[in-house]
């Protein structure tokens, strides 16, 4: 296949265009993507060009095929880029200063790169009550940007399916079932390091940063 005109190996049908991309070394925004976990492609936010259309695709979702042909930067891509980093910011709270996730987290970074200085949405930001996954584990759902990073994690590694995405559009939210505020297993750890804002909390920030940067390393 062709990544920016460039030809790079593939294995067809076995891999999907944004592991190619990470293997060629090319930078894509992603948040709801994980190698450890199923894919999602709900956050939108690794859509690429097919060369000579006007076609976006989502790279985490889309198999490689021999012959295929994307853009990872064009302008089309950009302008997408940027009107999805808009709609996740328009719940998202104005707190990276006292957020724990501050200057680790990917939504400010990506927001450097793709957000605006001047919002076109004038909308009420969404409060929602925070609860524990257990007594060190914070859920600060008015961080969340509903990637279900951690919601894919407890279903496919701890079988855990108290966890979900209920509601729709703007009341959606990550609650559990039932009422059960807490999560029965010995995998929240982890889970909190996933999540790729600051909406899952788990003891010292410090510690939480470096147990993420080793759990993406072992992926």
């Amino acid at each position: 296949m062709f990544v920016n005109h460039r030809p790079v190996e593939i294995i067809p049908q076995e891999e999907n265009v944004l592991e190619v991309l990470e293997r060629e070394g090319i930078r894509v925004p992603k948040f709801c993507y994980h190698p450890i976990l199923s894919i999602a492609g709900n956050c939108r936010m690794c859509m690429v060009q097919v060369d000579g259309t006007q076609n976006l695709v989502v790279a985490c979702s889309t198999v490689t095929m021999p012959g295929m042909s994307i853009i990872t930067d064009s302008r089309l891509v950009r302008d997408a880029r940027e009107g999805n980093v808009e709609l996740i910011l328009i719940n998202h709270p104005n707190d990276c200063p006292i957020c724990e996730q501050a200057t680790n987290c990917d939504l400010q970074n990506v927001s450097m790169n793709y957000g605006t200085d001047i919002p076109r949405y004038r909308e009420d930001k969404k409060a929602v009550e925070d609860f524990y996954f257990d007594p060190q584990t914070r859920v600060v759902l008015n961080r969340c940007i509903h990637c279900t990073r951690c919601v894919r994690f407890l279903n496919e590694h701890a079988q855990d399916f108290n966890l979900g995405h209920i509601g729709r559009g703007g009341l959606s939210e990550i609650s559990t079932f039932l009422d059960e505020l807490e999560i029965k297993t010995d995998h929240n750890m982890p889970v909190a390091q996933l999540c790729p804002v600051g909406s899952l909390y788990l003891g010292d920030a410090e510690e939480n940063n470096n147990l993420a940067a080793e759990l993406d390393a072992a992926a």
